[in-house]
């Protein structure tokens, strides 16, 4: 599915969020960079936004992603932007086709993990959580941001009725893909939000747990560490 909407993707991203999305990352970053990782492996990294964003801020990046046609994209964006800088002080990231769950690394790899609004399509979330600390050093950053439905009521309503009316609409004509932008509302009212996710990382042995609510809940940005 998502190697099918790979040349849309970022198009609708930006336009159906109206850009908040890319706040959204900035908030994410600001949190990882809090404790000055060398490595980071973004996980999920689709069309390479966030790979991109944490690679301008001076960081070692690795993008992992199960769509080939995704991490294309994200490496012509790449491309071009060491292109139109025409220097950098660090190597190319690199982009590897492979499953959450089974991560092809070695054990504490990374100073940090992000994931930016992958994590509920994980069809095995348990075993990827664990894979993810494996490959993290101890005390190393999990940084995760996922959709949720926001709890003010009022707010609430506009929000389903953009999320679950409007935008599959508009994405369906946009991508030409029947399944795509309706699977996103579906995906999204499945998946633990707030307390209920963060049990979860609890739960697989993460520490120092906290989640912050962005644009009134529409996003959570989830903060843990590696024990």
């Amino acid at each position: 599915m998502f190697n099918n909407i790979a040349g849309s993707y970022d198009l609708l991203n930006h336009l159906l969020s109206f850009g908040i999305d890319k706040r959204w990352r900035k908030r994410l970053i600001g949190r990882v960079l809090l404790k000055n990782p060398k490595t980071v492996l973004d996980i999920a990294c689709g069309t390479g936004d966030l790979t991109l964003a944490l690679f301008k801020k001076g960081v070692k990046v690795t993008g992992l992603d199960i769509a080939q046609k995704m991490m294309d994209v994200a490496e012509e964006k790449m491309a071009r932007h060491i292109r139109k800088t025409q220097k950098t002080t660090l190597s190319k990231p690199e982009f590897v086709c492979a499953s959450a769950e089974s991560i092809p690394f070695e054990n504490s790899t990374f100073d940090a993990v992000t994931i930016g609004f992958g994590i509920r399509n994980f069809e095995n979330r348990g075993e990827s959580l664990l894979e993810i600390s494996r490959v993290l050093k101890k005390g190393g950053t999990l940084a995760i941001l996922e959709f949720a439905t926001p709890k003010n009521k009022i707010w609430r309503w506009f929000f389903n009725l953009y999320f679950l009316k409007i935008l599959p609409f508009i994405g369906k004509i946009i991508s030409k893909d029947n399944h795509a932008y309706s699977y996103l509302p579906q995906s999204v009212s499945t998946f633990p939000q707030y307390e209920e996710f963060a049990s979860e990382l609890e739960n697989f042995g993460y520490v120092n747990i906290d989640y912050i609510a962005l644009t009134g809940g529409v996003a959570i940005l989830y903060v843990a560490q590696k024990s």
